[in-house]
């Protein structure tokens, strides 16, 4: 899945600043790249869940890279809005919003992994790992 991302650590830059009709085939390669750090961290995370440290090196800098990418979209300031047409307004098609919605969602679960080490985090940010890849699919 990692192929999905540009490597461009700019691919989501032109996303944050944007309010209206941001469609799924312009938004696609930067939810590639979102979907590529997801498909990174999680084995790390998992590893680190388990207490094998050794294989959760480098974790911490994996979720400052898919943190980055996240917020350099705005999906943090859209999904914490109190104005609830901002998501739709912004991201009108529906496999955009779930995949936003579910990267949203399995970032901040993986987050909470790497601050506090638990499966239940864990399995909660897999399924919205999960989510995003199966929306992403869905993007056109």
């Amino acid at each position: 899945m990692t192929a999905c991302g540009s490597g461009s650590a700019d691919v989501c830059d032109a996303f944050a600043n944007r309010d209206l009709g941001i469609t799924g085939g312009e938004y696609r390669p930067c939810a590639g790249a979102i979907l590529a750090e997801l498909d990174s961290i999680r084995p790390k995370l998992e590893a680190l869940a388990a207490g094998d440290a050794a294989r959760a090196e480098g974790a911490s800098s994996r979720y400052r890279a898919l943190r980055a990418l996240v917020e350099d979209t705005g999906i943090f300031e859209d999904y914490r809005s109190t104005k609830s047409s901002t998501v739709i307004v912004k991201w009108p098609e529906p496999p955009t919003r779930e995949f936003n919605s579910a990267a949203f969602t399995a970032t901040v679960q993986y987050g909470a992994v790497l601050a506090h080490p638990n499966d239940d985090n864990l399995r909660q940010g897999i399924e919205a790992h999960e989510d995003a890849r199966s929306a992403y699919a869905r993007m056109r």
